[in-house]
């Protein structure tokens, strides 16, 4: 936990202040499946984990590269070397995701799928924390770039993908640094997962 800390107090890396936050939105759920959707070097990897553990629940961490510096073989823990996409629209719709962080591949289409299926898979209770959806280390702006074709950013990438949702069923904010980290929440579900 210390070295978390010091991560989040002086680390460079674009998401190293919010590991505290992924570890206590994480461990608050109290849930027991916790998904993560890019991995990189597996840096976010670790808070999930250590929540996932503490609540006796399982992390699945998904890319289709290997993690380059987390690695586990506790029973807590399964990394899925595949395309986020595949993994979700075979995910069991009965089993209800309480934690998923996104944070792959980033454009509007990509992501926008993305939340299509995890509506099937999330309830009230659930948080979905979404990374990126700003520009800069700290600039706090969303990514509303719609010239952007091609790429990573492409067609407004993540931000017009959570702007877009109705905000009759959905709600959420975004810490404003580090490229921000958005929480996002079903309000309440009429289909699927209703808790």
């Amino acid at each position: 936990m210390e070295n978390l800390i010091q991560k989040c107090l002086y680390g460079d890396l674009d998401s190293d202040r919010h590991l505290i936050s992924l570890f206590a939105l994480a461990l608050a759920s109290k849930g027991s499946v916790y998904i993560e959707l890019g991995v990189r070097e597996g840096h976010t990897t670790k808070p999930l984990y250590e929540a996932a553990k503490l609540n006796d629940g399982h992390l699945w961490s998904v890319d289709i590269n290997q993690p380059t510096e987390f690695k586990s073989n506790d029973a807590s823990y399964t990394f899925c070397q595949e395309d986020s996409l595949s993994f979700l629209k075979n995910w069991k719709s009965d089993i209800k995701m309480d934690v998923v962080f996104v944070d792959d591949w980033h454009s509007y289409s990509h992501v926008k799928q993305q939340l299509q299926f995890l509506d099937q898979y999330v309830g009230p209770s659930s948080i979905i924390l979404l990374h990126d959806l700003m520009y800069g280390n700290t600039d706090p702006f969303y990514h509303t770039d719609l010239t952007l074709k091609d790429g990573q950013w492409a067609d407004g990438g993540p931000y017009r993908a959570v702007a877009e949702l109705n905000p009759q069923f959905w709600e959420w904010s975004t810490l404003p640094w580090n490229n921000g980290l958005t929480i996002l929440r079903k309000k309440y579900s009429n289909r699927y997962h209703t808790k």
